[in-house]
């Protein structure tokens, strides 16, 4: 795993970088924290499609196992379209404020939808693209208030073979908009955008 050091040290991560956005706020903080990575990379030739949930359609994975047996979902919903910006992706962000220990709801739903990768039929679609972390939090950061989600997502890209470059917290930020007053996080936000 490459810390937020190595990224600094400049070590150009992607070209083709797909964020998926699972704040239900518009216009909070997370937005702005990836308004901000994007702001970053605009001179650093990486190409970033945004996705953001909230305006997508996504059904629950009913566990039909269709995508076993015929290398497609049965579910006809915005997922498809996501799958194939997934598939053109080298790089994927999964951006969500954390609820209850864990992401939202609709990237909860979203991330169930992945199985469809988790077949051996599909997995060389995704093994092998790096993917990172940008959560949001109200609390500060310790490891009681964090180990949960960090868990959750080892334990995603382990079994998809993502190869995990970093979570990055940024901690004691509620309001909307809130993260405007911590210059630090807005840096580190521009700065993880500079160095995809």
């Amino acid at each position: 795993m490459l810390g937020l050091h190595a990224i600094q040290g400049g070590i150009k991560l992607a070209k083709n970088i797909l964020i998926i956005n699972g704040a239900t706020r518009k216009n909070g903080n997370t937005d702005i924290i990836i308004n901000k990575i994007i702001e970053g990379s605009i001179n650093e030739k990486a190409k970033i499609n945004l996705i953001e949930l909230r305006n997508k359609k996504i059904n629950d994975c009913i566990g039909c196992y269709t995508c076993y047996e015929k290398n497609k979902c049965s579910i006809n919903d915005d997922m498809k379209e996501i799958l194939v910006s997934i598939n053109r992706s080298d790089m994927i962000i999964f951006a969500s404020p954390i609820y209850w220990w864990g992401v939202t709801g609709i990237m909860k739903i979203f991330i169930d939808r992945l199985y469809f990768y988790y077949s051996s039929r599909n997995k060389n679609l995704i093994s092998g693209k790096k993917a990172l972390v940008i959560a949001p939090m109200n609390m500060k950061q310790d490891n009681y208030k964090t180990k949960i989600f960090i868990e959750f997502f080892n334990i995603l890209f382990d079994n998809l073979e993502l190869v995990k470059i970093n979570i990055f917290f940024f901690d004691n930020i509620s309001e909307k908009g809130e993260i405007l007053n911590n210059p630090d996080h807005i840096e580190q936000a521009y700065t993880i955008g500079k160095d995809l």
